[in-house]
């Protein structure tokens, strides 16, 4: 096991000169300490090892009080001695941890039955290195102590030892199971390590998915998760994945805990161009078209076709049985229609610059990564010849149209420097209910804008109460093309996230309809709706059957120990009537029954954002929703960019008032909006329109183009709400003449 792919132990272990751990606080777990017993007085007295010579200057009163009054059961002179070790140990842990260990070592032969020294011994032995002492001191503190919050680090000594399987056992059993908070984050890297050593990449990722892994966050926590993270990645075979990830940990590693920006220059370095072969290689490339694909180090060809995937894609073993099937570069270049687009990415990504290398790694280092412009830079220009027709297309739909919705702008005179919108992206990811129908009726323009499009699209349900064939079924009956292959729901990826937490022959208390039972049966997992049954998990789906008898069931298996897997957290379901009770609502009676949190598999988590990805291959996809607090939460979850539609459950009062990781990059009236000039629905400035913020009142003034209106109108709301300047709950919009008739139409009530 190499110290890259190992977490980094110094992180768990380090108490500051006052002998606290990191943040400043002890862990919380002490609860469970037995009663001191006059006896271990005097099982002390016995032992009077000199140990490692003391400082003078170094008292006992620099020990945390807290830790000091663990002492108290020895003697004042035994105690005074112990303390001035174990103030040693903090001063040393990380600048010469062999010599803490033997200031640790001297602790605990005074007092080997305080459980604080043989805490501190183990840790002190863990950032030496000395992975079966550490372990045997780890478990003797758990003993005494109660403190399950030592098993991360107990775990990570067995994978020191070279048994990573003990590791997984660790992770995965009752106790490691039930840990909570950082304790859990820090048990997940340790188990996605072990599962490296085990050359389970894949699953490691998985496991690292029911983190928290919004980029943005900062600290040692988020640093070393994102690190943790983009080391399984990397491990993986999922380079650009990895690369995007090591950026955000380098943007989080305020206090310098992780090597990733020296592993972004290793990365970069690694982007170098190797000189060809001369004569047999040269034979060899003549008949391709793009010399510069050819010279690629053919040992890294496939890997290359895969790194694509963005940000928290499933894993191979994720979306199908064999992982080799995601690295065929034949079927990576049939998901895009465009040969010119294909062709010119392949060139990009055979030659990188190593100056523009250079600069994107110097940028990282300073501070200033951003994930989504990173994939911006990666993805291939779309030549001017692509943009005729669906500038064409783009004109064709609005004009087959008479309903109130539609709009008659002009297009500009000039395209020639045009991109579409869907130009930009090699896979759209979209939502169903509020984007693509409503209920039993397509909503407008949806059937004849993806009728035009030419590059692959995917139907991503928060809906877990149909399988795949139905959903297709049912898009098919509203004139949409679609086969079950291209319906990527919460059922099935709830279902994965099962069979990745359960051992096979498990059993699932299922709370849904029989297709989200059918979908747990077919990872290997048994299938029960009785809490009697001693389930290891409960998943729970949207059903309209749900009542108080099922949910009881559910919060009993709960409460015994069973894994809970949410398919989602919409707290409202779209219909033709209006918003219904969502799974959430369902999910949030739960958690107040029981005290617990669900993993969640639906937007705005992870799996389902990741497994859409993986299946359709995507690079540069581009996520389509109404709703911000599922699909464009989603979005920003997995790192790419959003675009969201004013036909469904968020509305532009939402919008203006949106949190950070719920704003989207673009905004567009309809899905023919995905022919619009990408600039123009880009969220920013837009010619034309003058916006100032003064208080809550947002005034908007000008006559430009009005697909751009709501893009610059948030961008402008959105710099007040981040400066200080406005309350985003008492946002309202007054505007001129030329805005008052567009922003009407689209729900906002304009004052003034």
């Amino acid at each position: 096991m190499s110290d890259r792919d190992r977490p980094r132990r110094e992180g768990r272990g380090q108490r500051d000169a006052r002998g606290q751990r990191d943040g400043g606080q002890r862990d919380g777990g002490r609860g469970g300490r037995p009663d001191r017993r006059a006896g271990d007085r005097g099982g002390d007295r016995g032992s009077r090892q000199p140990g490692p010579a003391i400082p003078d200057t170094v008292a006992a009163s620099d020990l945390d009080p807290e830790v000091r009054r663990d002492l108290l059961t020895l003697d004042k002179a035994n105690a005074e001695i112990v303390a001035r070790h174990l103030v040693m140990v903090s001063q040393l842990l990380l600048e010469d941890p062999v010599q803490a260990l033997e200031h640790a070592r001297a602790a605990r032969a005074r007092a080997s039955r305080v459980g604080v020294v043989r805490e501190t011994a183990g840790i002190a032995a863990y950032n030496a290195g000395e992975w079966q002492e550490s372990a045997t001191e780890l478990r003797a503190a758990k003993r005494i102590t109660g403190n399950s919050a030592l098993l991360p680090l107990i775990a990570d000594c067995e994978r020191g030892l070279g048994r990573p399987e003990r590791a997984v056992e660790i992770a995965r059993g009752d106790e490691g199971r039930a840990l909570t908070g950082e304790d859990a984050t820090e048990m997940r890297i340790v188990e996605a390590g072990a599962r490296i050593d085990l050359g389970e990449p894949e699953k490691a990722v998985v496991t690292l998915q029911a983190e928290n892994l919004k980029p943005g966050q900062v600290g040692t926590g988020p640093a070393r998760l994102f690190y943790a993270y983009a080391s399984a990645l990397e491990a993986a075979g999922r380079r650009d994945d990895a690369v995007t990830w090591y950026m955000n940990a380098a943007s989080a590693d305020e206090d310098d805990v992780t090597d990733a920006e020296f592993r972004l220059i290793e990365l970069a370095n690694d982007d170098q161009p190797s000189a060809p072969e001369p004569s047999t290689t040269v034979e060899v490339v003549e008949p391709v078209a793009d010399p510069g694909t050819a010279l690629a180090d053919p040992a890294t060809e496939n890997i290359e076709a895969v790194e694509g995937t963005a940000d928290l894609s499933a894993t191979s073993s994720y979306v199908e049985d064999d992982p080799s099937d995601l690295v065929d570069p034949a079927d990576v270049s049939a998901a895009d229609s465009d040969a010119a687009d294909s062709d010119a990415a392949d060139s990009d990504e055979a030659e990188p610059d190593p100056a523009e290398s250079d600069e994107a790694v110097t940028a990282i280092v300073e501070g200033v990564p951003n994930p989504i412009a990173a994939m911006e830079d990666s993805a291939a220009e779309v030549g001017s010849s692509t943009v005729e027709p669906e500038a064409a297309d783009h004109q064709a739909v609005r004009s087959q149209t008479a309903e109130p919705e539609a709009r008659d702008e002009p297009l500009p005179s000039d395209d020639s420097d045009r991109v579409a919108l869907a130009d930009r992206f090699d896979a759209l990811l979209l939502d169903l209910d509020g984007t693509v129908f409503a209920g039993h009726r397509a909503l407008p323009h949806a059937v004849d804008t993806l009728e035009r499009l030419t590059l692959p699209r995917f139907f991503v349900t928060n809906n877990a109460s149909r399988r795949p064939t139905e959903v297709a079924a049912h898009l098919r009956e509203l004139g949409f093309e679609a086969t079950e292959d291209l319906v990527v729901t919460s059922a099935q990826s709830g279902a994965r996230l099962l069979s990745e937490h359960l051992e096979p022959g498990s059993r699932a208390l299922v709370i849904g309809t029989d297709g989200l039972a059918q979908e747990v049966r077919e990872v290997g997992v048994g299938v029960t709706r009785s809490a009697d049954d001693r389930p290891a998990a409960v998943i729970q789906g949207h059903s309209p059957d749900t009542g108080w008898a099922q949910l009881s069931e559910a919060a009993l298996a709960i409460r015994a120990g069973a894994l809970w897997v949410a398919t989602n957290i919409d707290a409202t379901l779209p219909s033709e009537r209006g918003l219904l009770v969502g799974n959430g609502s369902m999910v949030a009676a739960l958690r107040n029954a029981t005290g617990k949190e669900p993993l969640v598999a639906g937007k705005p988590a992870a799996p389902l954002m990741a497994d859409a990805i993986a299946r359709a291959r995507a690079s540069a996809p581009l996520v389509v929703g109404d709703r911000l607090d599922t699909d464009i939460e989603g979005a920003h979850a997995v790192g790419i960019e959003s675009a969201l539609v004013l036909t469904g459950v968020s509305t532009v009062v939402d919008l203006l008032g949106a949190a950070p990781e719920q704003r989207p990059t673009f905004v567009i009236d309809d899905l023919a909006g995905l022919f619009d000039d990408i600039d123009a629905v880009r969220v920013g400035e837009q010619p034309g329109w003058d916006i100032t913020v003064d208080g809550s009142t947002v005034t908007v003034r000008g006559s430009g183009d009005e697909i751009g209106l709501v893009p610059a109108l948030a961008a402008a709301a959105w710099a007040a709400v981040d400066a200080g300047n406005a309350d985003p709950a008492e946002l309202h919009v007054a505007a001129d003449v030329a805005a008052r008739s567009k922003l009407t139409s689209l729900g906002v009530a304009v004052v003034g």
